[in-house]
């Protein structure tokens, strides 16, 4: 079961409740008995280790590595480059024809987010942006089978490991590089 928080007092009541995790390793009894398995449509979103999903010294490791990219002075140098984007998406929303009906959410909401990230992890093959976002895709669909999911999460380190390559070969001013 998941729940969805809407009310940001809830939010934050939930944040900082000892009882709460966000790490299934340490607190969900169907994970420790193994009855989660690697072909559950959701397994990207609670296998996954990261910074969100750490505690304590290894959350502070690993937020200390990004930590560079989220200063007052980056994110203000992002401002004018997601402005842009945008400007773009909206452009491209009035674009359509008078009387026709929009969607926000697939013309707006939902790819001003990943282009952000692209920015952000210096993402500009758009091959592999194409990929990320089918990616993307998948990961949110609940809907998905498990050999969909197998093939996504092969797919998701095929691309991180192209990334990285290309990183090493040509650095930028990104998160990947950093």
């Amino acid at each position: 079961m998941a729940w969805a928080i809407s009310r940001q007092s809830l939010l934050k009541q939930l944040l900082t409740d000892p009882r709460v995790s966000k790490n299934p390793r340490l607190h969900w009894r169907a994970w420790h008995e193994g009855e989660v398995t690697s072909d559950w449509p959701l397994i990207n979103w609670v296998a996954v280790q990261n910074m969100f999903t750490a505690y304590g010294a290894d959350h502070r490791r690993l937020r200390t590595l990004v930590s560079k990219a989220f200063t007052a002075r980056r994110t203000a140098a992002l401002r004018p480059r997601i402005e842009a984007i945008s400007a773009d998406l909206l452009d491209r929303l009035a674009a359509a024809p008078p009387g026709e009906p929009v969607d926000l959410r697939e013309g707006y909401a939902y790819p001003l987010p990943l282009q952000v990230i692209y920015e952000l992890f210096g993402l500009t093959d758009e091959g592999l942006r194409a990929r990320m976002s089918a990616f993307a895709d998948s990961s949110f669909r609940t809907t998905t089978s498990p050999e969909e999911v197998a093939a996504a999460s092969a797919e998701m380190d095929a691309i991180m490991a192209a990334l990285v390559a290309s990183k090493r070969e040509r650095p930028g001013d990104d998160l990947t590089s950093g």
